[in-house]
């Protein structure tokens, strides 16, 4: 039985997983005319799973430390709770007009999200394969929502049998480690790797791990299914795809690497030094040809993740703290861009293609200005928040002696800039075929703006947040 202070420690967790569960028993007993009611109930469930953090003990554990809060994971969850509000809030009227308005979508978004929770306090390889699975099946369903769609089911397929593949290599992985430790405690296998460093076993378990944590970062040569499942989701499925897994998946990255196996450094920087100039090689290079702006910031994504991969390679606290300070500021200006592109319908019509854009800065220029703005954040162009992001990556790689690696990731920001400034070119200089009639909705126009404005200011509270990521993170 489950005593008061161990619940404390997984109240978040508790708490979405109760709400879960009667929201899905609530949605079977009513019809989709009560779509709006769980909408409102998820928000408020979300909202109060934040506020349940606030009673989480900074430093506790449960089941033998397998389970682990500290002031670190808990900012996290905050965050990720916090986007996944965002993203329910700015999905509601695009799942409306395309008849997306099942109460199964807001139920498998918590039982997603529960799974990203357990994942960034995951201390053991058991329960990270566990909270991996439950976070993957649930978003397999959701790619699929989209009942009828040919493109949804064979998105839905491809990311179905290839995250399969990538979980059953991870939890070969562990097998292998747990082979030669005896155990998937992360502080065990960490005391045994101080005495066999060196072990063979070891080192072909942890990369085996890595590779299926790649996968889930949409990284290089892992990527295959990104741009297909992207374009075939529902937008605001791919909102959620392209922000929420990636911030879980790098704090798992980040805790295997700087904890278990700290002592493989030598077995696992050489592997995501090739991850991070290949993400950006492909995902730069391979952006430039895509005419559909699902697929083309689907590649965006794959190059981002090759910058975010370089802090890691500085195997210090700088370098991993600016990482995590790129993936904020990527995240947040990702969400503002798919609030942009669910706004994209003509009549009856979704659009996605750069051609549908043309000419939106003559008749909704405050949102073309809005656009201009993450479109130049995320190109890495001063002064707005992804130049910063991409500069203290930079910065880390030189100091630490990765020269090559941060002349790289310039060389490819500059050839990224080239789809980013395609997009601005469109809603400014290109002239519609069509009558330009975008039926803005509030929440979405609001996220936009809302999200460009953070990029904008940046430069401004650029010290403030970097001194809490500091706060958190030591």
């Amino acid at each position: 039985m489950i005593d008061l202070p161990n619940l404390n420690t997984i109240l978040p967790e508790f708490f979405l997983f109760i709400s879960g569960i009667l929201l899905l028993v609530y949605g079977a007993f009513s019809n989709n005319k009560n779509f709006s009611n769980i909408n409102i109930l998820t928000i408020i469930s979300i909202f109060i799973c934040i506020i349940s953090i606030s009673f989480v003990p900074d430093n506790s554990s449960i089941a033998n430390s397998a389970f682990v809060n500290s002031l670190f994971t808990n900012s996290i969850k905050t965050f990720i709770l916090l986007l996944t509000f965002l993203a329910v809030y700015v999905s509601s009227n695009y799942l409306n007009k395309n008849q997306l308005n099942v109460f199964e979508y807001p139920v498998l978004l918590l039982f997603s999200v529960l799974g990203m929770l357990v994942m960034v306090s995951s201390n053991d390889l058991i329960f990270l394969y566990i909270s991996i699975e439950l976070q993957s099946l649930a978003l397999y369903v959701l790619v699929a929502l989209r009942r009828g769609s040919i493109k949804g089911s064979e998105a839905s397929l491809k990311y179905f049998i290839l995250g399969s593949i990538a979980s059953a290599v991870i939890l070969y992985g562990s097998s292998m480690v747990y082979s030669v430790v005896g155990s998937t405690n992360y502080q065990i296998i960490k005391e045994f790797s101080d005495q066999s460093y060196d072990n063979l076993i070891l080192s072909l378990g942890l990369v085996l791990i890595i590779s299926g944590i790649a996968f889930k970062l949409s990284a290089a040569p892992f990527h295959m299914w990104t741009p297909d499942v992207y374009e075939g989701a529902p937008s605001s499925v791919t909102t959620i795809l392209v922000t929420l897994p990636k911030l879980a998946a790098l704090v798992v990255l980040v805790n295997l690497l700087t904890n278990p196996f700290i002592n493989q450094v030598e077995t696992w920087v050489p592997i995501i030094i090739i991850i991070s100039i290949l993400s950006m090689a492909i995902g730069s290079i391979s952006a430039i040809k895509q005419d559909n702006l699902k697929r083309l910031f689907a590649f965006s994504t794959i190059a981002n993740i090759g910058y975010v991969m370089i802090g890691l390679v500085c195997v210090n606290d700088e370098g991993i703290k600016a990482s995590f300070l790129y993936m904020f500021i990527y995240t947040l200006a990702t969400l503002g861009v798919f609030s942009f592109i669910m706004i994209l319908r003509r009549e009856d019509r979704q659009l996605a293609a750069i051609s549908d854009i043309a000419g939106i800065s003559k008749s909704k220029p405050l949102l073309a200005v809005a656009i201009t703005i993450l479109m130049l954040s995320l190109a890495g162009i001063p002064p707005f928040g992804g130049f910063f992001g991409k500069l203290f990556i930079f910065t880390a790689a030189i100091e630490s002696g990765y020269l090559y690696l941060a002349i790289s990731g310039v060389i490819f920001s500059v050839i990224s800039a080239f789809y980013y400034l395609k997009i601005i070119k469109a809603m400014y200089l290109d002239e519609s075929s069509e009558d330009l009639n975008y039926n803005l909705d509030k929440k979405q126009f609001f996220i936009i703006v809302f999200m460009a404005f953070l990029m904008l200011i940046f430069v401004l509270y650029a010290d403030s947040l970097i001194f809490f990521i500091n706060y958190i993170y030591n």
